[in-house]
Formats: structure tokens, sequence, C-alpha cells
């Protein structure tokens, strides 16, 4: 006899596996883009990217600002002025914002977010990867208008010559996100809850449960 789930937590989500680490993989990370078809509202919603390896990498306002807290997916600050730049990684991400690379605390503050995977060569992918190296070195500021965490997820894929012209319209990952889709043809978006697990050898399995 099949038991009957007795509440909601009790039946099991579909959970699939993303194509990391790979050679030739990259992928936009939309925080608070619940579907494809959604569009959050400019302050409830964050770009971060995943790195071939499946490394999450991403640019925020100087650590401990924004207000991509427990209730939001943003990362703006009450100004979103002149703040310090910096580009999180795992570990970062970990102390910081452990809701964008832990599905259990992503269920648990209800932050879904919205993956497109994008396939492009290994030199576009090593590019891709020395962006986000070389604006870890050196991050400069943050600001709302400009230079924000969609400003830099743009200037990765155009340094990698994935893209050749910034974001249609304001600087949103929303808008990103599509720029990117109506650009490829090779493309899966998959929403739902995220999470990184490092792997014994290099790289990050990357998860979403719908």
């Amino acid at each position: 006899m099949t038991r009957r789930p007795s509440s909601f937590e009790d039946v099991l989500m579909p959970t699939t596996l993303l194509p990391f680490p790979s050679e030739d993989t990259i992928g936009l990370v939309v925080r608070g883009k619940t579907s494809p078809s959604h569009d959050p509202g400019a302050l409830e919603q964050h770009a971060d990217c995943i790195l071939a390896d499946g490394s999450p990498v991403g640019f925020f306002g100087e650590a401990g600002a924004g207000s991509s807290g427990r209730s939001g997916s943003g990362s703006w600050n009450s100004t979103g002025m002149n703040m310090k730049g910096v580009v999180y990684d795992y570990p970062l991400f970990k102390i910081h914002r452990p809701f964008y690379v832990g599905m259990a605390e992503a269920k648990r503050y209800s932050v879904k977010s919205t993956v497109l995977v994008i396939t492009v060569s290994k030199a576009q992918a090593l590019l891709f990867k020395d962006y986000w190296n070389k604006l870890k070195a050196n991050p400069g500021s943050f600001y709302l208008l400009g230079h924000n965490c969609s400003t830099h997820a743009s200037d990765a894929f155009i340094y990698a010559g994935i893209i050749t012209g910034g974001i249609p319209g304001l600087d949103t990952p929303n808008n990103l996100y599509k720029q990117l889709v109506t650009s490829f043809t090779q493309t899966v978006s998959h929403s739902g809850f995220l999470g990184f697990t490092p792997k014994a050898a290099d790289g990050y399995e990357v998860a979403v449960e719908s």
C-alpha cells in the first residue's frame, strides 16, 4: 500500500542536477525570479554567475550591505551608491548569503532562483572565469544604477565574447537574462531552490529543486 503524504513537507519535489562541472557550460543565476516567465521587481532580484567548474560567483556591495537577507533577493542597500564592491565566491556566499548556495537554506527562507545554463566554447568559458578573477582582485565600487551585480555579470559575458553589447534598458538581472535567452539557442532554464555542493575533486555539483 502506498502511504498518503501527511503534509506538504512529506512530498518529494523533483531535483535536477545541472551539467556542472564542465568545460563548455556556464550559467547566469537570477535570484528572486521564480520561473522563466516571471518578471521580478527591480529590487527583488540579484544576478550571480556559475563558472564552468560549477563555482558560484557574484558582485555585491561591501559584505553585509544590501537587502538580500532572509526576506528578499536584491543586492541593494538603502542608497545603493558608492559602496565598496566585493566579489563573492563559494566561501563568502556561505558566510554572507548561505541561502544562495545551500538548498536547505534557500528552502528555509523561500529564496527561489532561475538558472540559465549556456553552452559556450572552452575558450569562452576560460575567459569568463578570467574576468571574474580579475574583478575579484580589483572590484571597484558598487552603484545601484550601473556598476551593479548585473552590470558586471554582463561585462563577464562581453569579455568572454559571448555577447557583444550591454544590457538593453536598465541594468537588471532579468533584462540580462532576457538578452541572453534571445541571443542564443543553446540555453536551458531551471527554476527553484538552488544548491551548490563541493565535489571531492575540483568543482561543484549544482542542483535545483522545483
